[in-house]
């Protein structure tokens, strides 16, 4: 066999395994990608609105523009910096308390027997100077 001939058989091959390696990375991006869909499912029913509006932005590729990957981001940290974190967390807390332990009496008495361990202040002392 001609030399040229295993040119080609080598070019085919080289074209055949970089077509077969980007198909195999492009179906673990939409795994990816659909997985998030579901994730911001879930978290949107705990009630992070902007962490699930995030992940679905993520899951279609939305990177630049309205309602974006990047308009998102800046809308959590605003969010944070506004001081809305303890809300979003403080909104997230009640539902974990009437989901997981206003549901079941066992539960109940654990959220009893918890909140009567705690002290009635919950005033946080000031760390002492270090000099």
């Amino acid at each position: 066999m001609s030399p040229l001939f295993w040119q080609y058989v080598g070019i085919f091959s080289a074209s055949l395994a970089a077509i077969l390696i980007g198909l195999l990375l492009w179906r673990r991006r939409e795994l990816r990608r659909m997985e998030a869909a579901e994730c911001a499912a879930v978290v949107k029913a705990w009630g992070f609105d902007l962490l699930a509006k995030l992940l679905t932005a993520y899951s279609v590729g939305n990177y630049f523009g309205k309602d974006s990957v990047t308009r998102v981001v800046h809308e959590i940290i605003d969010e944070i910096r506004s001081g809305g974190l303890p809300a979003m967390l403080k909104k997230v807390g009640w539902k974990v308390v009437k989901g997981v332990f206003l549901t079941n009496a066992e539960d109940r008495k654990i959220l009893a027997d918890l909140l009567a361990a705690t002290p009635p202040s919950l005033t946080v002392e000031p760390p002492a100077p270090l000099a």
